[in-house]
């Protein structure tokens, strides 16, 4: 979208739409958490973190070795035969207000075999 001249009403409001949306913006403080037992079959949960701006929503993305999980888009999971040897990290999308930002947890230790 082009940036409108300031001096016009359209320019003025696209201008006010951004400064309220930064305003809005979740801020993480505190990355999210993976916690459970590295190992297939085992539950893990992912935290959401910390954030500001009191989010309305989150949602999740669990990744394998850098690389999305198909389906796997829950606060847990379950590690499957094809993460044994890989790390695990889960994204955490926190929206507000229609504006979002993500923060990811840090890997786990290679998930071991059940």
């Amino acid at each position: 979208m082009a940036r409108l001249p300031r001096n016009t009403y359209a320019g003025r409001r696209q201008q006010s739409r951004a400064a309220d949306a930064a305003l809005k913006l979740p801020v993480n403080s505190v990355a999210p958490a993976i916690t459970g037992t590295e190992q297939e079959g085992a539950t893990l949960t992912c935290s959401t973190g910390t954030w500001s701006n009191t989010p309305d929503a989150y949602s999740y993305q669990w990744n394998r070795s850098g690389s999305a999980i198909a389906a796997a888009t829950a606060s847990t999971y379950v590690p499957v035969t094809a993460d044994v040897g890989a790390t695990l990290t889960c994204t955490v999308k926190a929206s507000n207000l229609g504006v979002a930002r993500v923060a990811t947890s840090a890997a786990t230790a290679a998930i071991i075999a059940a």
